[in-house]
């Protein structure tokens, strides 16, 4: 599901229609969109040549049960629409321990992957937790991560459990990286206890 759900991204990224990128990788635009909704695996052919009509390469690296954080994402947004905030928040600061162990190549591996459009601003709070994990391994960030600049006027903070309690994070113990896009997450939170 997961290369399949890469796939989807890098198309919608790409600007190009799901009938453009079929018609490119000889695939009938049927087809695709079953792959891309899930209701058709791809052979490794097909794969290789829809990655190739998007004009994108795969990399195989060991995650070593590390999620990508376009795969984080997916999860922490659609856990927040079901309103499983307890769930969203777990699976963010999950990501941010899976970023912080691994080394400086396998984080830009993991952040490299832009994630779905969404007006959620968990998308802010993950650009700012990758720049952070990304920073502290002196490693490049990319340039989706910087592109994301959220609502610096507009205070958020994440609801980390089923009922909202107001948790009033001391600004002086966010990192700079979340303030910038107007998320309040302290960095004593961006680890698992």
């Amino acid at each position: 599901m997961s290369i399949t759900n890469s796939l989807r991204r890098a198309r919608k990224h790409s600007g190009a229609s799901l009938r453009s990128i079929a018609s490119r990788a000889g695939v009938g635009a049927g087809n695709l969109s079953a792959i891309e909704n899930g209701h058709r695996d791809p052979t490794t052919s097909t794969v290789d040549r829809l990655a190739s009509a998007i004009g994108i390469d795969w990399i195989p690296f060991s995650a070593q049960g590390r999620s990508p954080a376009a795969r984080a994402a997916e999860d922490i947004i659609d856990a927040e629409a079901r309103g499983q905030f307890a769930q969203a928040y777990r699976r963010f600061i999950q990501l941010s321990d899976d970023l912080a162990s691994a080394d400086p190549v396998t984080r830009v591996l993991l952040a490299a992957e832009r994630p779905d459009d969404s007006t959620s601003r968990w998308l802010d709070a993950i650009a700012a937790l990758i720049e952070v994990r990304l920073h502290e391994a002196s490693a490049p960030v990319p340039s989706w991560v910087t592109e994301r600049a959220g609502l610096p006027e507009t205070i958020w903070e994440p609801q980390r459990s089923a009922r909202a309690l107001p948790m009033w994070a001391d600004r002086t113990q966010v990192p700079t990286e979340f303030l910038r896009r107007g998320v309040a997450i302290e960095q004593g939170e961006l680890a698992s206890a």
